[in-house]
Formats: C-alpha cells, sequence, structure tokens
C-alpha cells in the first residue's frame, strides 16, 4: 500500500506542476494580448512575440504544458488579430501553419532544454554523490581495522547517506548486521540475496542489494533501505564495502599470525626454560642414587628401589635433553656437523637407547648385509630416528612389534619405520609434520606436543634427505614413515674431504 500511495503523490504532484506551468503561460499570452490589441499593430508583432513567449515557456517547462499554451496562443492570434476580428476561423491554413509552428518550437525547445536540465541533474547528483562517498570513505579508513566492518562502519554509512536502514551479511560466519529501522525486511532480503547469489533491487521501496565479489567469490552481502540516487550511488557503496571487509578480514588475518608466532616463541621459551630446570635436580637424583647403592648397607629390595629411581631419573634426563635439543632446533635453523657414519651401526645404537626406555615393547631390525655409509650429524639424526621410534611405540597396538628395515638402491639408503594401529586418514598424511598439529584422531590416544614429527623432517631435509609418511596397508592397519638419506661411496667422500 505504501508504495502505491507514494506513485499517487507523485502523479499527483505532476500534474499540479504542470497545471501551474499551463496558468503561467496563459497569463504571458493574456498581458501579449492586453497589450497589442488597443494598438492594432500588424499581424506579424503578436504573432512574432507569442512564438517568444512560447519559445520562453518550453525552455522551463514540459512539453505538454508548452504544447497547451502553444493552442491557447494560436487561438488568441486568429480571434483578436487576424480577420474578421474577434471572430475566430480555424479552417484558416494561416491558423494551421501558426499551430504546427508553435508545436514544432515547443518540442524542438523542450527537447533540448529537457536534455540540458537532465545532464545538469545527473552532474550534480553524481557531485553530490562523489562527496559523499569520499566523505565516507575518509571516515571509514579513519576507524579501527576490527570495527571497520561491524556496526561502526553501517552506522556511518547510514548517517552519511542518510539511509532508513542499513545490513550487512558476513558470508565466513553466516551473520547479518543490521543497522537502523526497516519497514520492508532488509535482513531477510539480504540472506536471501546471499542465498540466490544475485543481486536484488526494489525502487519503490528503495531497496537495493548488492554481493559482494572478491576475486571472483562472493564474500558477503550489503543491502540499503531508503537510498535515494541508487544509479550512482550504489555500485560505489558496494565497492567500498567489499573493500573495507577485505581490509577488516586482513587485519583479523595478520593479527592471528602475529598471535600464532607469539605462541610458538612462548613455547619454545617454555621448553628451554624446563629443560634447564629439570635437568639439574635429575642429575643431582641420579648422582645420590648411585651414592647409596655405593655405601652399601642396604637390603635387595632397597636396591631394587634405588635402581628403580635411577633408571626413572636417567629416562627423564634423557627427555629433558631432547626437550632442549627441539628448542633450539626450533630458534634457528638447522646446522648439521656431517661426518661419515654406518647407518646400521646409528639405527642399532638408537634402538638400544629406545629398548632401554621401554623394554616392555619390541623393535624388530631388518638392517641387511650390505654396509651402508651417510654424512650425517648422529646426534641430529639420531634424534630424528628416535622420534619416528617414539611415534610408532606410541600410537601402535600394545601387543604388536615395531619394524625398522633398511634398504639401500641407486645411492639411495632407505630407512622404514613400520607399526600398526591407528590408521592415519588421507586428509592427515601431510599434515602430520607441520608443527603443533595433533590430528584428532589420536588427540586423546596418547600424549604429545606435536612438534616431534616436524622436528624430525627438518632434521632429515637439513642433512638433503626426505621424510615422508610412506604408505598404509590394504587393510589400513600398518602405518610407515620413510627417511630417504643419500648414501656415500668412499671416493666421493675422499673428494668431499680434498674440497
Amino acid at each position: 500500500m505504501a508504495p502505491r500511495a507514494t506513485m499517487m503523490q507523485r502523479g499527483l504532484r505532476r500534474l499540479l506542476r504542470g497545471a501551474g506551468q499551463v496558468a503561467m503561460g496563459a497569463c504571458g499570452v493574456a498581458a501579449i494580448t492586453a497589450v497589442c490589441f488597443p494598438l492594432h499593430p500588424d499581424l506579424a508583432i503578436p504573432a512574432f512575440l507569442y512564438l517568444l513567449l512560447v519559445v520562453l515557456q518550453s525552455a522551463v517547462a514540459e512539453f505538454a504544458a508548452s504544447a497547451i499554451v502553444s493552442v491557447i496562443a494560436v487561438a488568441t492570434l486568429d480571434y483578436f488579430f487576424v480577420p474578421p476580428i474577434l471572430a475566430w476561423d480555424i479552417n484558416r491554413p494561416l491558423d494551421s501553419m501558426a499551430l504546427a509552428t508553435y508545436l514544432a518550437t515547443s518540442l524542438v525547445i523542450t527537447r533540448f532544454a529537457a536534455q540540458a536540465r537532465g545532464a545538469a541533474r545527473t552532474s550534480e547528483s553524481k557531485r553530490k554523490a562523489l562527496a559523499l562517498l569520499y566523505e565516507a570513505a575518509c571516515q571509514l579508513l579513519s576507524l579501527e581495522p576490527e570495527a571497520a566492518a561491524g556496526e561502526r562502519f553501517l552506522r556511518i554509512l547510514r548517517e552519511i547517506f542518510g539511509l532508513d536502514a542499513a545490513c550487512l551479511f558476513d558470508a565466513n560466519d553466516a551473520n547479518a548486521q543490521l543497522d537502523g529501522d526497516s519497514q520492508y525486511g532488509l535482513a531477510e532480503r539480504t540472506r536471501h540475496a546471499f542465498l540466490e547469489r544475485q543481486d536484488y533491487d526494489d525502487p519503490p521501496s528503495k531497496v537495493y542489494v548488492r554481493c559482494l565479489r572478491v576475486a571472483g567469490k562472493i564474500t558477503g552481502v550489503v543491502g540499503f533501505e531508503g537510498l535515494h540516487d541508487a544509479e550512482s550511488t550504489v555500485g560505489s557503496l558496494a565497492t567500498l564495502t567489499a573493500g573495507t571487509m577485505d581490509r577488516a578480514r586482513s587485519w583479523q588475518a595478520a593479527s592471528a599470525a602475529a598471535a600464532a608466532t607469539q605462541a610458538e616463541v612462548l613455547r619454545s621459551a617454555l621448553l628451554d626454560a624446563f629443560a634447564h630446570e629439570f635437568k639439574t635436580p635429575l642429575a643431582t637424583i641420579i648422582t645420590a642414587t648411585e651414592g647409596l647403592r655405593q655405601a652399601g648397607a642396604l637390603g635387595p629390595e632397597q636396591i631394587e628401589m634405588a635402581e628403580i629411581v635411577e633408571s626413572e631419573a636417567s629416562r627423564l634426563s634423557h627427555l629433558a635433553t631432547r626437550l632442549l635439543r627441539m628448542a633450539r632446533l626450533d630458534r634457528e635453523e638447522v646446522k648439521p656437523r656431517l661426518e661419515r657414519k654406518d647407518l646400521a651401526a646409528l639405527i642399532g645404537h638408537t634402538v638400544n637407547q629406545l629398548r632401554r626406555q621401554s623394554a616392555q615393547r619390541s623393535v624388530a631390525l631388518e638392517l641387511g648385509r650390505e654396509r651402508v655409509e651417510v654424512l650425517a650429524d648422529s646426534e641430529l639424526l639420531g634424534l630424528a630416528l628416535m622420534q619416528l621410534l617414539d611415534n610408532a611405540l606410541k600410537y601402535s597396538s600394545s601387543n604388536s612389534a615395531v619394524g625398522v628395515c633398511l634398504e639401500f638402491g641407486e645411492g639411495i639408503a632407505s630407512i622404514r619405520v613400520t607399526s600398526e594401529g591407528v590408521p592415519i586418514p588421507a586428509e592427515e598424511r601431510e599434515r602430520v609434520f607441520e608443527r603443533f598439529y595433533r590430528g584428532p584422531s589420536v588427540g586423546h590416544a596418547a600424549s604429545g606436543s606435536g612438534l616431534g614429527l616436524y622436528f624430525a623432517r627438518k632434521i632429515v631435509v637439513a642433512h638433503g634427505g626426505s621424510l615422508e609418511l610412506d604408505c598404509q596397508s590394504a587393510n589400513g592397519e600398518d602405518t610407515t614413515f620413510c627417511m630417504l638419506l643419500p648414501a656415500v661411496k668412499s671416493e666421493a667422500f675422499h673428494e668431499l674431504q680434498a674440497n
């Protein structure tokens, strides 16, 4: 009902405006007639004056009003100045020619005047729209990034452009923010435009909704109610809104990245601090237990308990050492001190260390008979291999064995660590090497920090190799991590030493 009433009001105003223009033109005709009729001038004089009046009328009025004034002028000219005076004879060619001349003049001048007025209105409208957009952009840029796409953003647009309401729908959280009082369901129309993936215009209610696109993707929808001169402003407003939202999202992403970086630095510092603080009391405990055993006068049960304390303290000391090494690796790039090492001997030494710590679990070795040598930092490479074995034991079934297989071919040494237990889904196979990542499938299966595989790959890459999640068996129960390292030959090693 409201749009229909508005259209009726507009039509009435236009009718009254046209009637006023006709009345003004009729008054002009009456004035010319009152001046010229008593003087009885030549016919050309009042005809020229009436034509001049029609020209002036056409320059400021609409064509319909000008046409009516032209008819009045021709009728007055015929009645007062064309013989017989004070009588109409509309069949004369002079009257038809005068009427055609006046109407043609009215049409041409009205058309040119309307075009000029339209161009002036368009130019003024664009000037005002540009000024409003500039003011809005200045105020939006002065906002803090976190508030650039919220209610304050909508309030600025509503106040500057005189909107009844403004609504912003964010595709990321599917949340619509509305500022102002909407009479036409702006929030619902905005959501519907996002679902339909298309713009929406309702000129009678002055509701305009635009989809916001960034790199061809719809990132949100903005809606305006009560927007005047939408043709000049709605497109620019949508572009301004899209840029403001992109700025806010970029700031959020940068803040999240900065927070993540600070958190990782803090975690690394904590690991370093804990490792340092643990090693001193653990060394004291180990020394004290050794002293107790050497002091004698202990019963068998007391000796056994002292051995347990010493064993567990040694185990904690080893874990603290690993934490300290990881913290150092996290703070700086890995720089291994390469030496020629027998890979089978290194694997055997690492497995023996693990067996002393986890005697209840078995590790099956397949080292082969061929001697395989690599250029490696035994401490770092042993740490990477220990991490693979520790993961295999931690996440494998309690009654299963972990297999370690050493293979050699085409100058590449391959160490495969296989375990049977919790399968790794396909979508997580690459992410398991990310820092602090722990998949949802194993998040509660065992404790951990999500750093082990990250550091293991970092160490292997520093040795010129690669570490990948190789494969899973057909039944999905076996998981194999494959460490590839370049093997060295005697002549190659001597050449490296010579250089």
